[in-house]
């Protein structure tokens, strides 16, 4: 989406410039080049693109290599193209041999469009690769970069020709791939470019198949700026092009969207409805009066380009904008019979109905009137999208299919989907009386009374819903659920280690017990601290006491978090601007890096006496301070003091939302106090959580990143969780006393260079969990730091001091 408005936005601005500064005809042969690059550009991709989104998440390996094959390809075909489009341009159709000009512009267009149909099939690679980031980097470059040499043209003392105008177009191209490729090289994404066609083999059918598709769907809208320059002028194209550039804003909305409801749902078709459905909403929500608004203002934009282009296509901009919901089911149509794997029906529907837009805008335009060509184009238009109308509301319609054993869904609120990437291992002991049979008949007994609490049910991350079972399938759910360590003494930062170490999956309770111990692993989507520690008393007092588990219903305002962010600063219109400029965290400078694989460590320790004197110092020493900025501080200095030397730009706070803050120092608990207030203050926590939550609802939890390289002298980067007071966990069956209580409390994930530390307190004592990789730092000395915050925090803050 963010890749649609820009290149939309600098696209618009780019053919103002070039109608203000060129010649009508330049424009008309430029946007008749363009539409030329685009069309045998796409051709030449023969469907490797959407074949690549297909098959590139199921590669365990030579990703880069058979994109790279497939770019070559689509190259060498787009040039054959190229010249093919000469010669028919030459022989055949005097108007197209005008638009080519000279022989070097010539030249130009043909590697113009070999090179565009390499980007094209790059670009969806990269949404095939889920690296929405890089494809927006690259557009983003291109559109800023065709801009500025247009200006850099414009500026020249020269008459601006058709030529010029291709030229600023082509070099964008190669400059936005030079940049994306540095990019890629420095990230250390790339393996290897080696082509190797035999990658190719066993996918010419699929490929066939997503080709017929793409050909007979886009060539028709491409071709029409061909079709205008050849019935009636390139004059005439002009105008027409830059009608249906601003058209294409909008279509590129639902384009878009179904693009992305592809890559995210072609391997899992249970997902297909939800992401349909809301696909379907932001389409409307999004276009549906951006389209009423450009078909009444069509006279007023079309004027920005020049008094001739609003007389001869104000009317065709109208109805072209009123075609919208027809763009709608017709990306979404594409979208579903990918996705069901009914390539060939509908690239055989798209055929004739691409030879019926051809025809109709022959016939219109042969009337001599280019409004009377989109009026014919609009009616075929909407016609195909009464026909294909039923496929798609097939799908939003249909009731989601149960396997056996299901016997209803919830979906997830837009809190939950927010909730989805995360997960927090507790692990608490030592206790009596618990054991994995009487945890599992707990369990067992909350399903009886309640099947649908989220606590006995299955998530489903992909569909974006809980999964209710019947008594004998949650038996058997519960039994995987709950691992059984035996009576033997336990570990316990070894089970929180190991709960560490599993993959996310579809259990929101994951229990570990054994040696007096209790692990569980909750899913975010199930709730944040709060709602984990009333499941985590429940579920003990209530194995303990072998009895069923008796838990309320959780709450499920499904519109909690927008009315959360109204409430704060949605009613005051000053707050906006702050609420909506979340902090972000610093670009880093790039820096020697070495091999690194994942080695995820808890180091914990608890003290007794140090939350009373850590109190006593702060109201000496920081009033108004919380003692948890204090912590935080005294563990920065810690590690500083240890050589660690943590990275001091900022850190990562956890206050309902991850956010990273830029304090004015790491070892000053007032400056980290401030920075917390202030972002509290603003609510762009709110708008985190909330933008987090619209993601998941299109794409499904996000990705895990996968890191493979570490900064061979890393510096710690930070991330502090407070959880506050655990004292509701008191009444447990603890087996010792409060002072030797063992109380983790961890996410599950980290990046190669970062330490987590979470504080928690319970019955006055101060528990100190800290998440590192012990391939990226050395455990002893982790431990250490640890240590002294357990120790004397207040020392380590006047050695900060001074």
């Amino acid at each position: 989406m963010a890749t649609t408005a820009v290149t939309s936005l600098f696209g618009f601005v780019y053919w103002w410039l070039a109608a203000r500064t060129a010649p009508a005809e330049a424009v008309g042969k430029a946007s008749a080049a363009v539409s030329a690059m685009t069309l045998i550009g796409t051709i030449g991709m023969f469907g490797m693109g959407t074949m690549l989104i297909s098959d590139l998440p199921k590669l365990a390996g030579r990703r880069w290599e058979l994109i790279s094959t497939c770019m070559l390809v689509a190259g060498s075909a787009a040039t054959v193209g190229g010249l093919g489009y000469i010669v028919v341009a030459h022989l055949w159709i005097p108007g197209l041999q005008d638009a080519l000009g000279n022989a070097p512009t010539t030249v130009l267009l043909v590697a113009g469009i070999a090179l565009n149909s390499m980007t094209l099939v790059l670009d969806e690679a990269l949404v095939g690769l889920l690296r929405g980031p890089l494809q927006l980097m690259r557009n983003a470059w291109f559109s800023v970069l065709k801009l500025a040499l247009l200006g850099v043209v414009a500026l020249l003392p020269i008459t601006v020709t058709g030529g010029g105008l291709l030229l600023t177009w082509v070099s964008g191209m190669v400059l936005s791939i030079a940049v994306l490729s540095r990019t890629l090289r420095r990230r250390g994404v790339i393996d290897s470019l080696r082509p190797r066609l035999a990658l190719l083999r066993g996918r010419g059918r699929a490929t066939f198949d997503h080709n017929l598709l793409n050909l007979a769907t886009y060539l028709p809208r491409a071709t029409l700026p061909l079709v205008v320059t050849a019935v009636l002028s390139a004059e005439a194209n002009a105008a027409f092009y830059t009608a249906f550039m601003v058209n294409a804003v909008l279509a590129m909305v639902p384009g878009n969207v179904a693009l992305t409801l592809f890559a995210v749902a072609s391997g899992d078709k249970a997902a297909l409805r939800s992401k349909v459905r809301v696909g379907l909403a932001i389409s409307l929500v999004v276009g549906l009066p951006a389209s009423i608004v450009v078909a009444l203002a069509a006279e007023p934009i079309m004027s920005l380009f020049g008094a001739s282009y609003a007389a001869s296509a104000s009317t065709a901009l109208k109805i072209l904008a009123l075609t919208y919901l027809a763009y709608i089911f017709h990306h979404f149509f594409l979208a579903v019979s990918r996705v069901q794997g009914r390539l060939r029906g509908a690239g055989i529907f798209s055929v004739f109905a691409g030879l019926a837009e051809l025809l109709a805008a022959w016939y219109g335009g042969s009337r001599g009137s280019l409004t009377e060509l989109v009026a014919w184009v609009a009616a075929v238009m909407v016609l195909e999208a009464v026909l294909v109308a039923p496929t798609v509301l097939r799908v939003v319609f249909a009731r989601p299919e149960l396997d056996a054993g299901f016997v209803s869904t919830t979906s997830l609120t837009v809190l939950e989907r927010a909730g989805l990437p995360t997960e927090d291992v507790r692990t608490v002991g030592p206790l009596t009386g618990v054991s994995a049979q009487r945890l599992r008949a707990a369990l067992a007994g909350l399903h009886a009374a309640d099947p649908t609490h989220r606590a006995v049910s299955r998530l489903d991350r992909s569909g974006a819903r809980w999964l209710h079972m019947d008594a004998p399938t949650f038996a058997a759910y519960a039994r995987d659920a709950v691992t059984d360590l035996g009576d033997a003494p336990a570990d316990a930062g070894a089970m929180t280690e190991r709960l560490l170490a599993e993959p996310r999956g579809h259990h929101p309770v994951r229990i570990l017990t054994g040696g007096g111990y209790v692990a569980m692993k909750v899913a975010g989507a199930y709730g944040d601290a709060g709602p984990v520690n009333v499941l985590l008393r429940e579920l003990i007092r209530a194995a303990a006491a072998e009895r069923a588990a008796d838990m309320e219903p959780l709450s499920r305002h499904r519109t909690v978090l927008p009315r959360a962010w109204w409430r704060q600063g949605g009613a005051r219109p000053g707050r906006w601007r702050a609420a909506l400029r979340p902090s972000r965290a610093p670009r880093r400078p790039d820096a020697p890096t070495r091999p690194w694989t994942p080695g995820l460590a808890v180091r914990y320790d608890r003290s007794a006496q140090v939350a009373d004197r850590l109190r006593a110092w702060r109201d000496r020493y920081a009033p108004g301070v919380s003692t948890s900025a204090v912590i935080f501080a005294s563990f920065a200095a810690a590690l500083r003091e240890l050589g660690l030397h943590p990275d001091e730009s900022g850190a990562t706070f956890v206050v309902d939302a991850r956010r990273y803050l830029s304090p004015a120092s790491l070892t000053d608990p007032a400056a980290i106090h401030a920075a917390l207030t202030d972002e509290l203050t603003r609510g762009s926590m709110r708008t985190v959580m909330l933008l987090r939550g619209a993601r998941a609802a299109v794409a499904g939890a996000p990705g895990t990143p996968d890191p493979r390289e570490v900064a061979a002298d890393p510096r710690p980067r930070l991330t502090f969780i407070d959880q506050g007071s655990h004292d509701a966990l008191a009444d447990l069956p603890w087996s010792i006393e409060a002072a030797q209580r063992v109380n983790h409390s961890v996410p599950t994930r980290t990046g190669p260079a970062d330490i987590t530390v979470a504080l928690s307190e319970m019955g006055g004592v101060l528990h100190v969990t800290v998440l590192f990789h012990a391939s990226t730092y050395d455990p002893a000395t982790v431990a250490r730091a640890v240590e002294l915050v357990c120790t004397d925090p207040t020392a380590l803050m006047m050695a900060a001091d001074r």
